[in-house]
């Protein structure tokens, strides 16, 4: 009916075709030449023509037929068609790409649209290749990127609009269609979540880019040309995951496992998926929520950080909660402590890539983790072979000094914290320097103390009598690192990439290296010999706290202490715990000290580390030079064996026997909780005026 209704002089204006012509037809009187062929609609013949392609039909990913049929001039105004590469061209004259802005309904914000004079029959988004799902016959869109194909179907044209907005105009001819799209998934209620939402999806950097581009074409252009300024430009968010509004009706069988300090962590079914759910208590005021998904986002380009689905918001209580992926193997230490005699040096080195892989990816997007511990690094399965870093909730940029909120476990966090300094990269380095005290020895750090201002003291003294009790079996170069990493300068501490290098550099060398199998060897002996294994002193303080905590009430109460005068004895004594940061200060080094009274002498770590050997630290600077070593976690060897004879004694180097006991009763007010520590700080700091009597 179309080609019926083309007058003798429309040309092919309309419909751009390649036509095959049959050599013989019994409706014409003599046989056709083999060379002829049906050039114009009008020489259009129902039983020897046939329509091979129509060029105003476009599919980008899909270009077989179009290369089949390369043309050399343009069937609708004969321009030859400047061939410079192989491949389907269109003509810059007869199929004129613009480009414009429209509001989107959403923010009332001005997204860009392109207007592309053929019919885009793709069925993946030019953006992200994700499907495309069809609104109507003639409009689809990607509830992914948010990308929307409009077409006119009776120009054959497409707009292109990377936004979401209610209707679009054919620029050919100025029709109006209306766009009907569901965006429940997206929609919370909340202005600020709603904008996170798109954000996760769009980015307003590909707004200007689109303008710069229909700015910079010319005459020769070749419109196909758009297609790679989108495949090279604008797929940026394809490796990201999307966040997405899930209604709290689709979570089911909640099941409360653990509590921190801003909320509650529940094991639920989301689509017949086993995931976590983080409630943010009172989060009404969602500045700590918006906080943590936002840097969740950020920082999800590694799979060594936890991965997330949504969010969604508890309709009774009001409280917003987010969806993640469920960690089936605990944490960290719960695993230390179950399974440390097996636990081989292959292993924690494989454990160690993965979190500082984790962190370096925190650093490399300029954000610090500021609750950085063994029981934020989850295993996601049971066969431990995946450990990834979670509870991004304190992570912020590293130059936003806004937030001086203490917040954490106390004996993972850095001692310029307490003295008044603020999180760092630095600091976050410290809290790995423990986690790697605990790789070695199975045991949380100060866990048979009380965490209290004593223990912050403890942290914050330069003159402490003993270093970290490192395991006979740990080499000197991994130990080296230890004492770098819990340096009291943050300058001398060695930064994440470093780390990582000399991690992996280990990991690669461990089964071959005389240092490592020596280790392993030692650790062996020591577990037969019993003097190697965490369980005869798991008997943790009821006052050690090892979830994340406010710590700012914690250095309230304010004491004399004269620094100038001499010191001969020092009794730490428990204060209650909304009373103690700010009576903490940093002690005035020309005191000189003779005797100190200590809760746990054996875990005082003293962080100076100066001499460092020759040896390890060439080791170390061989090590980093391997920058471009890959690791790749789902090809590691755990080589993990179960010993036939299960011994777990503790090794103490050089211990006495009262020593060992002394280790085999927690203190009951440790705390290996996550908690404000802004208050224990402030006693810190204005602690410089306090008298310490002997």
């Amino acid at each position: 009916m179309y080609v019926k209704n083309i007058s003798a002089t429309d040309n092919n204006r309309y419909l751009d075709v390649c036509i095959y012509t049959n050599d013989q037809c019994i409706k014409h009187e003599e046989t056709r030449s083999i060379d002829f062929r049906t050039r114009y609609i009008q020489e259009w013949c129902e039983d020897c023509s046939e329509i091979l392609y129509i060029k105003n039909y476009y599919d980008h990913h899909d270009t077989t037929k179009q290369y089949m049929f390369i043309e050399e001039d343009c069937k609708l105004c004969v321009k030859l068609i400047n061939q410079v590469s192989f491949g389907p061209k269109m003509c810059s004259d007869c199929y004129y790409i613009s480009s414009g802005w429209i509001k989107s309904t959403l923010f009332e914000k001005l997204i860009p649209i392109l207007y592309l004079p053929w019919w885009d029959t793709s069925n993946k988004s030019s953006v992200c290749s994700h499907n495309l799902k069809f609104i109507t016959d003639n409009q689809k869109w990607c509830p992914y990127c948010f990308i929307i194909y409009s077409g006119c179907r009776y120009c054959l044209t497409t707009n292109i609009i990377f936004g979401i907005t209610d209707q679009t105009q054919c620029k050919k001819c100025e029709r109006v269609s209306t766009i009907d799209i569901d965006i429940t998934n997206i929609s919370s209620g909340n202005h600020n979540i709603d904008e996170f939402l798109v954000s996760t999806r769009t980015n307003i950097d590909n707004h200007n880019k689109i303008a710069n581009y229909m700015n910079n074409t010319n005459k020769n252009f070749d419109p196909l040309n758009v297609y790679n300024f989108i495949d090279h430009e604008l797929k940026n968010i394809s490796s990201k995951r999307i966040m997405e509004w899930i209604p709290y009706s689709r979570i089911k069988n909640l099941e409360k496992i653990a509590e921190g300090g801003f909320g509650i962590i529940y094991k639920a079914t989301w689509f017949k998926t086993d995931v976590a759910v983080k409630r943010f208590l009172q989060s009404r005021d969602i500045s700590n929520f918006l906080n943590e998904v936002k840097s969740l986002h950020r920082c999800y380009d590694t799979i060594f950080i936890v991965k997330y689905y949504g969010i969604t918001q508890d309709p009774e209580i009001k409280d917003y909660m987010l969806i993640m992926e469920y960690a089936g193997g605990g944490d960290l230490h719960n695993y230390l402590r179950k399974n440390f005699i097996d636990i081989k040096w292959t292993t924690k080195l494989t454990i160690l890539c993965q979190i500082s892989d984790g962190l370096k990816t925190i650093h490399n997007e300029n954000f610090i983790h500021r609750d950085f511990h063994s029981g934020n690094i989850l295993s996601l399965k049971n066969d431990h072979k995946k450990w990834v870093i979670g509870d991004l909730g304190l992570s912020q940029p590293a130059n936003n000094s806004s937030n001086n909120e203490i917040y954490g476990v106390i004996p993972y966090v850095a001692p310029e914290i307490f003295k008044g300094g603020a999180f760092s990269k630095e600091s976050d380095i410290y809290s790995l320097g423990m986690i790697m005290w605990e790789l070695t020895s199975g045991r949380k750090p100060f866990f048979n103390v009380e965490h209290d201002i004593n223990l912050i003291y403890q942290i914050i003294d330069e003159k402490r009598p003993k270093r970290p009790i490192i395991t006979n079996d740990t080499p000197e170069c991994y130990s080296n690192l230890i004492k770098r990493c819990l340096d009291s300068d943050p300058s001398k501490r060695p930064s994440i990439t470093e780390i990582k290098e000399a991690a992996d550099d280990w990991y690669k060398k461990c089964r071959k290296s005389a240092i490592f199998r020596k280790a392993e060897e030692t650790r062996t002996e020591l577990i037969r010999s019993k003097q190697l294994g965490p369980e005869f002193v798991e008997k943790q303080h009821p006052s050690a706290i090892y979830t994340s905590r406010p710590l700012n009430s914690f250095i309230s109460q304010p004491s004399s202490v004269n620094s100038s005068s001499p010191i001969s004895k020092q009794d730490y004594t428990s204060k209650p715990l909304n009373s103690f940061i700010s009576q903490a200060s940093s002690v005035n080094s020309s005191s000189t000290i003779s005797k100190r009274v200590y809760v746990s002498e054996e875990y005082e770590f003293d962080i100076q580390s100066s001499k460092i050997e020759t040896e390890d630290s060439n080791y170390l600077k061989s090590s980093k030079s391997s920058t471009n070593s890959q690791y790749i976690s789902t090809e590691l060897d755990f080589d993990i064996e179960t010993n036939t004879q299960r011994l777990t004694t503790l090794d103490e180097m050089n211990m006495s026997s009262a020593d060992q006991n002394s280790l085999n009763t927690q203190h009951s007010n440790a705390v290996y909780t996550s908690r404000p520590l802004s208050v224990l700080i402030s006693n810190v700091k204005n602690n410089s005026e306090l008298n310490i009597k002997s």
